[in-house]
């Protein structure tokens, strides 16, 4: 009977977390006649209660992988736009920004691997934002270091540089996701999760040889400078790291730009949730080790059909056929 109780008790609960997500009461449009872009519109619509704790004991197979997603491939146009100023929405780089300086924690790029380190020794201090957020200036043969983000040493308060946002925001045309895919006994389903996710400043896209471009169509350099030019480009390109669950307040409160239809009510966190981008996978942590290793002879064929089998594994467990 208690069990009976509790469980039409958690019912009620998220009914009236339903209702009050989707209140029926709220106009379209508000008092002065423009659209209403209340948060109590697109604060996920409820979707946060879908979320479920995974016992570790439940979870039986888990494997990260590495994704990139490229903001010029129009799937992710809403990810990219609006690239001004706009009261209602933001594009994802700018979003992220803006949560920075809500004082999200930012962490360093691991120089010796692609794996991030969230750890409290690798955090970026407030006063160091400059560490990771710069651009070179050359004027005069001189070299000036222009911060994205400026610090007011009297409020310890940070705010965007707006003189340089734009330059910077060009350069930001990826980013680069750690996910993982899990497999929870208790519910036999196949899940996956965003773990951490990085902005990728790539002025020239040197992995345009081995991923996928939406420049060049063909590409006859060398497979070993290939290679070498990929490793340098992942090394140098990462930003830095920032924990998804750190970006969920933010995504969830922030509707994504409209493609064609201004009814749409999704937030950040929802597309990404239910996957609504474009991505291609780059690698897992097993294959990431043997590209960064000194003494590894890994060409571009054999990485490409690493990533082939990486890809094949994973619809196999998705698709419920994993056992072994």
């Amino acid at each position: 009977m208690k069990t009976i109780n509790k469980i039409l008790v958690s019912i009620f609960l998220i009914y009236g977390l339903n209702a009050s997500a989707q209140d029926p009461n709220l106009n379209f449009f508000d008092s002065s006649g423009v659209i209403n872009y209340s948060e109590m519109l697109t604060n996920d619509l409820g979707y946060l209660l879908t979320h479920m704790d995974n016992r570790a004991d439940d979870v039986v197979w888990a494997h990260i992988t590495y994704s990139i997603i490229d903001m010029r491939d129009n799937i992710n146009t809403q990810l990219a736009f609006p690239t001004g100023q706009d009261a209602n929405f933001k594009n994802l780089f700018r979003l992220i920004a803006e949560a920075i300086v809500d004082k999200t924690p930012v962490y360093y790029p691991n120089e010796a691997e692609l794996t991030p380190v969230f750890d409290t020794v690798n955090l970026v201090p407030r006063n160091k934002l400059s560490d990771v957020f710069f651009i070179e200036t050359f004027v005069g043969g001189a070299q000036y270091i222009d911060p994205l983000f400026e610090l007011d040493s009297v409020s310890n308060t940070v705010s965007l540089n707006n003189r340089i946002y734009d330059r910077f925001a060009r350069g930001v045309n990826k980013f680069l996701i750690q996910q993982v895919y899990y497999f929870d006994t208790h519910l036999s389903r196949m899940h996956s999760k965003i773990i951490g996710i990085a902005p990728l400043m790539i002025m020239e896209d040197a992995m345009a040889p081995i991923f996928p471009s939406f420049d060049d169509e063909e590409d006859t350099s060398d497979d070993a400078a290939d290679m070498q030019q990929l490793k340098n480009t992942l090394r140098e390109s990462i930003v830095c790291w920032l924990l998804y669950d750190d970006l969920q307040a933010h995504f969830s409160k922030q509707p994504v730009f409209p493609e064609n239809n201004m009814a749409q009510r999704i937030s950040y966190h929802e597309f990404f949730s239910k996957k609504m981008y474009s991505s291609y996978l780059i690698g897992d942590n097993n294959l990431m080790k043997r590209l960064y290793s000194n003494t590894s002879t890994l060409s571009s064929a054999e990485l490409s059909e690493e990533i082939t089998n990486i890809e094949r594994k994973l619809i196999e467990i998705e698709s419920q056929l994993w056992g072994k």
